[in-house]
């Protein structure tokens, strides 16, 4: 599938997506949280993941892998996406409210140790990409979750993963890949998060 498909395939239906095609979505350098300019870019790699009735003891290879990138070093599918850049832990921060209207997808680094959290906000959803800053991956889930919504080490172990949001009308969806390894050749799972 070329570009243009793959980004049509996610945000129509996100998990089926991911469960077979790998995202490696790069940072918006320099940019704070809001609507960036990204380009879906096809890549020639294949994907190994998982066969939905054995799992990890019958592996496809008919994957594809696709880079997500808010610069012109690659051509690709134009697109807007809300970005979420990385913030540390040890500072009072708020998430970003995901807006209602305009971009449907929402993009993050990749999370290697990181959580994700979610939380409602009146009417909209509020996300933020926290990097553990003098606690581990496992003791930043375990504060932040006793009282909200978090996807963090202990759901991904110790993979990577990555975390992307899909709107639809004016209700956002999150969804995690787990990956292998830091390029995305290899797919561990997917899921939806709910909130």
């Amino acid at each position: 599938m070329n570009a243009q498909q793959a980004l049509n395939a996610l945000i129509n239906n996100p998990l089926t997506f991911l469960r077979k095609n790998a995202l490696t979505p790069y940072a918006a350098q320099g940019r704070s949280a809001g609507a960036v300019q990204y380009r879906m870019v096809s890549s020639d790699d294949t994907v190994t993941r998982p066969g939905t009735v054995l799992g990890n003891l019958k592996t496809h290879n008919d994957g594809q892998r696709f880079k997500m990138r808010a610069d012109n070093f690659e051509a690709g599918t134009s697109f807007q996406a809300v970005y979420i850049p990385v913030q540390s832990s040890d500072k009072l921060s708020f998430p970003h409210p995901l807006p209602s209207n305009g971009p449907r997808i929402m993009i993050t680094t990749q999370l290697t140790g990181c959580c994700m959290l979610m939380m409602k906000m009146g009417e909209v959803v509020g996300v933020a990409h926290l990097q553990p800053t003098g606690e581990t991956g496992n003791e930043l889930h375990a504060r932040l979750g006793t009282n909200l919504k978090v996807y963090g080490r202990p759901d991904y172990g110790n993979s990577r993963a990555i975390f992307i949001g899909i709107r639809t009308a004016n209700r956002w969806r999150f969804y995690a890949q787990r990956i292998g390894d830091g390029y995305g050749r290899t797919i561990l799972g997917a899921e939806e998060i709910s909130l």
